[in-house]
């Protein structure tokens, strides 16, 4: 019995802090777009800079490359986008943690919605 009213009041100071913590993911996810990760192809050919959200917001090509730019371009990309859902989930586990909430073992998986 007791351990329900635990429960209930635990559930009641959650609630309370409901708008506090909304505003926090909101800081964070703001902070995201705002986030810009770099990765450049080995030789320096490719460089791509992603942003917090997915985003390819730059990429630079050395014109003078003669290797498949095509192989070079999707693996940098992919490095940057990479980089960027790391930052993104360690954001997001820290301010889940400064609001004692839990997050997955695996890392919070709340990035499609960014």
């Amino acid at each position: 019995m007791f351990e329900g009213l635990r429960g209930m009041a635990g559930m009641a100071s959650l609630m309370k802090d409901l708008p506090k913590m909304q505003k926090r993911m909101e800081d964070v996810k703001s902070s995201l777009a705002e986030l810009r990760v770099e990765a450049s192809s080995a030789g320096n050919h490719v460089r791509v800079v992603a942003s917090g959200v997915m985003e390819i917001v730059e990429l630079d090509i050395d014109s003078e490359c003669d290797e498949d730019l095509t192989a070079i371009i999707r693996d940098t990309a992919n490095t940057a986008l990479k980089m960027a859902r790391q930052e993104a989930a360690r954001r997001l586990s820290e301010a889940a943690a400064e609001m004692g909430l839990p997050t997955p073992p695996d890392g919070p998986n709340l990035l499609g919605g960014i």
